[in-house]
């Protein structure tokens, strides 16, 4: 996946555009930030049983909590749920693995390192 781009590149530039400082409160500039991310990587499709299968194809069911995880195994968690996701979905409906896979990668990425 050659998505992933430094600190956010594209994607990031899209989220400052929407304005969402214009929103008063901070809880409700907090939840629009969110949702608009959940919406923009489709992982309001994204069920909890896509999460836990996602989880047990990369062996990370069995991972103790104080372990980290490598970019390159998150890549591959992150491309199994939406993988999953598509086999649930018609044809029709289903999403691009790939620039949806990176941009929630980008995303986590921006967000936690």
């Amino acid at each position: 996946m050659d998505t992933i781009e430094p600190r956010g590149g594209a994607a990031m530039q899209d989220f400052r555009l929407q304005d969402f400082d214009s929103i008063r409160f901070a809880s409700y500039r907090t939840a629009s930030k969110l949702r608009y991310i959940q919406k923009s990587t489709n992982l309001h499709l994204i069920d909890i049983w896509n999460v836990i299968e996602a989880f047990r194809e990369n062996g990370l069911n069995t991972l103790e909590p104080q372990n980290e995880v490598s970019v390159s195994r998150l890549e591959t968690l992150v491309s199994s749920l939406y993988h999953n996701l598509n086999k649930r979905l018609p044809t029709a409906q289903q999403v691009p693995v790939d620039s949806k896979a990176g941009l929630l990668l980008n995303w986590l990425l921006f967000a936690y390192a």
